[in-house]
């Protein structure tokens, strides 16, 4: 099937893997012989936007008439890997000349950013056979390439780093354990190909090889294997298995699910309820994207009414974007829930980053405490309802009974209405970017200033726009109409910040302080340029008044 041609967005990152041996250019000129207009007009827009990477961190290109090329078999490579994760695969696989394999956000004709990834089987076929036909290899690069889309790594400025190169090897190491292959596999295409000495972007073996075996051991100890992780074969448990694993070394490519196909729906539960371990809260560990939604330390919790609720938020994740996890926790580690909450939401990757759309729920009745840690995007959905109370009052009500019985019964719907209530309150929201600059959703409100418009047809109401800008002022005073600052909005707890956008236009962003206790950036500094994600307050905007703006994340802009 044909792709449609892709946009770049500006400062995307996409993490691309190459042999460090193929001595591939510096840059090729993205162009193609008798290519239309427009066609050359996105090769150069790619050229000119897109920062990519190699395993050995040398800069590559390629041109976007390749991506429009369909091919079958890394589609269901990515529809596979999915099915493991519990996570729905909502990505655009293409195949075409690009030097090996990427993961990169583009924009459609209808301006709404894709994740794509984009691979060449003649890659592939190199890998496979440089690894002496282990078709686990290529298997662990297109997984490395997920881990980038499901950390976030597409979304942030500065192009491939070290620690998010590390961080989607140990997302492979992870994923490839539940496939079924022995950590050799999993690590082959990195130990054959990858020199030991770091690069600027890229570390070298000897890190790669351990970040994937962390992620490799995490996923066999969260299933139970214990002190038999430490061997390299994967460990038999009891739980359901998602899918029959492979082989080690199968003869082609693992068994794939048909073309495009929509992504799997979650495992079943096992039948009898079974406790799991957490990874430890642990600020300096790597980050591994989690897939699951509900997660029982304890082992007590219905198994068919979480398989229900499971469910229900794979589907609202699949439909949305919005990931909702719920922790039923034996012990905090000594943080506070909410501290822990806010190192779960990180070390699982729960939700994205830019446009706030997760939720961690945490519920440790052993210690008496409850959290609901929010993103930014779903906290302004919710409002002032507050979900930690709810859990605490659950603890009071129901973990007695659960822990006399060791089991929960009906008690386990009642846990989860925390979630489902979040659920319910955010499944009418947008999540994607609609608009790149401040002028662009300005112009789009004129277009409709006047008309009677329905909030649910509007293509301004609460849309979400990335704008870059210098901040003005920190502490803005109020009453003044050339920045105007919502009075409302400050009692309630935000923060007023005024920012010129680089067009020149004014937008008073309101901050929720725990925003920016999320933000790589640290605070926000007055006299600095930053990039912006942000979620339009209301409709019939005057131009020539302060664009009010609910800020979702920001990064210091370069």
């Amino acid at each position: 099937m044909k792709q449609p041609y892709l946009r770049p967005v500006a400062w995307a990152c996409a993490a691309l893997i190459g042999l460090a041996s193929t001595g591939l250019a510096l840059a090729q000129k993205a162009t193609v012989a008798g290519a239309k207009p427009q066609r050359a007009q996105l090769a150069a827009e790619l050229a000119a936007t897109l920062q990519a990477c190699s395993y050995d961190g040398s800069p590559l290109a390629f041109s976007p008439p390749d991506l429009s090329k369909g091919g079958s078999s890394g589609k269901q490579v990515v529809a596979e890997i999915m099915r493991y994760t519990g996570l729905p695969a909502n990505f655009v696989v293409v195949e075409g000349q690009v030097p090996n394999a990427a993961a990169v956000i583009m924009a459609g004709p209808d301006k709404v950013p894709r994740r794509v990834i984009a691979y060449n089987p003649a890659f592939m076929g190199e890998v496979i056979r440089a690894t002496q036909a282990n078709n686990w290899a290529p298997v662990s690069i297109m997984a490395h390439e997920i881990g980038h889309h499901l950390s976030g790594h597409t979304i942030v400025p500065g192009g491939s780093q070290p620690p998010i190169e590390l961080e989607s090897d140990k997302f492979s190491g992870f994923v490839l354990y539940k496939m079924g292959a022995p950590l050799k596999d999993a690590q082959n295409a990195i130990a054959t190909l990858i020199p030991e000495a770091d690069g600027q972007t890229h570390p070298g073996r000897r890190k790669r090889l351990a970040a994937i075996a962390s992620g490799w051991i995490e996923a066999c100890e969260l299933q139970g294997g214990g002190a038999q992780c430490q061997g390299g074969k994967p460990v038999a448990t009891a739980q359901a298995p998602v899918a029959p694993a492979p082989t080690s070394k199968p003869a082609t490519q693992p068994a794939m699910a048909p073309v495009m196909a929509a992504p799997a729906a979650p495992a079943p539960v096992a039948a009898t309820a079974t406790a799991q371990v957490l990874p430890k809260a642990d600020t300096s560990a790597l980050p591994s994207k989690g897939g699951q939604f509900i997660y029982d330390e304890f082992g007590v919790l219905d198994p068919a009414i979480r398989a229900q609720f499971e469910k229900q938020m794979y589907e609202h994740a699949q439909a949305t974007g919005v990931e909702i996890v719920t922790l039923l926790v034996k012990d905090l580690g000594g943080k506070s829930a909410e501290d822990y909450a806010h190192a779960m939401m990180r070390q699982l990757r729960v939700g994205k980053l830019d446009v706030g759309n997760g939720a961690v729920l945490v519920v440790a009745p052993e210690q008496n405490q409850a959290a609901a840690v929010l993103g930014a995007g779903v906290r302004l959905d919710m409002g002032s309802h507050d979900k930690a109370a709810q859990l605490e009052r659950w603890i009071k009500t129901a973990w007695p009974l659960c822990k006399k019985k060791s089991a929960c019964g009906g008690w386990t719907e009642n846990l989860m209405l925390a979630a489902d209530h979040i659920r319910r309150d955010t499944r009418h929201s947008d999540w994607t970017i609609a608009y790149n600059t401040l002028g662009d959703i300005q112009k789009a409100d004129a277009a409709e200033n006047g008309k009677a418009v329905p909030p649910q047809d509007s293509k301004v109401w609460r849309k979400i726009v990335r704008l870059s800008g210098t901040v003005e002022s920190l502490n803005p005073p109020p009453g003044n109409k050339a920045a105007w600052v919502n009075d409302v909005k400050v009692k309630n707890g935000q923060k007023a910040v005024l920012m010129r956008s680089s067009e020149g236009l004014t937008a008073m962003l309101y901050i929720d302080p725990r925003t920016e206790s999320l933000m790589p950036g640290g605070k926000m500094e007055q006299g600095k340029t930053y990039t912006v994600i942000a979620r339009a307050s209301g409709l019939s905007w005057n131009p020539k008044d302060t664009q009010s703006l609910d800020l979702l994340s920001y990064s210091v802009a370069e």
